[in-house]
């Protein structure tokens, strides 16, 4: 494929991230993304636009063409090995992978990747639970919801957590045991501040809201009960 320049795929894979949380990717939020300007924001939009990699649409944002979706796509499987080989094989904090990555992921091509994928075996995910994109470009679909929509008595297991950029927010989740694979039953929700109360293996722990909208879950069954404490 033709590589784009470090900053055009920062951007485009940017994008490519919000994309999955609503249909396009608004100036204001890409800004605080990459930590630039909105005026900065605006010429890489039209430069990129100039070259094909992106469309604009007023009151809808910006998306990707198939063209900066290619791109988009090799940068975030990039990524995502990085972050198997960084945690598997060179054992680096679960937390600390995704901006190890990010600093990585402009100075490996293609058939780096290959490689790293093939020395890893073939992992269908990254570390925080998100699929990686195939060599052609198919990222899998993960059926899943939020945990903040589990109801008291729900049990359930993690699956991935939807932003990997919140190092703070991956430190306080693996302090706590909620990581891909987790299993888990709710006891109940908190009230006022949103928060989950869950039974984690031997453990009873409180969810911040924020901490549960970062995670989303598989719903295992109902539970007939779960012993509650004073």
């Amino acid at each position: 494929m033709t590589y784009a320049s470090p900053v055009v795929e920062e951007v485009l894979e940017q994008i490519q991230r919000l994309e999955r949380r609503s249909r396009g990717a608004r100036t204001k939020m890409l800004g605080n993304r990459l930590g630039v300007s909105l005026g900065t924001v605006t010429n890489n939009l039209d430069r990129l636009e100039k070259l094909g990699f992106v469309g604009r649409e007023r009151y809808r944002g910006t998306r990707l063409t198939s063209k900066g979706r290619k791109v988009a796509l090799s940068v975030l499987r990039r990524h995502r090995l990085l972050e198997r080989l960084l945690t598997d094989v060179l054992h680096v904090q679960w937390s600390k992978a995704h901006g190890i990555a990010c600093k990585l992921e402009h100075s490996v091509d293609d058939e780096v990747a290959d490689a790293i994928e093939d020395a890893l075996a073939h992992p269908k995910t990254c570390p925080h639970g998100n699929a990686i994109p195939s060599r052609t470009g198919v990222t899998p679909s993960q059926v899943s919801t939020r945990l903040a929509e589990l109801s008291p008595n729900d049990a359930g297991i993690l699956i991935r957590v939807l932003d990997e950029e919140e190092e703070g927010a991956l430190a306080h989740l693996d302090s706590i045991g909620l990581v891909p694979g987790a299993e888990f039953t709710v006891e109940d929700h908190v009230p006022f501040d949103g928060g989950i109360v869950l039974h984690l293996g031997k453990s009873r722990i409180t969810v911040s809201k924020r901490a549960a909208s970062l995670v989303a879950v598989r719903k295992t069954s109902k539970v007939r009960s779960i012993a509650r404490r004073a």
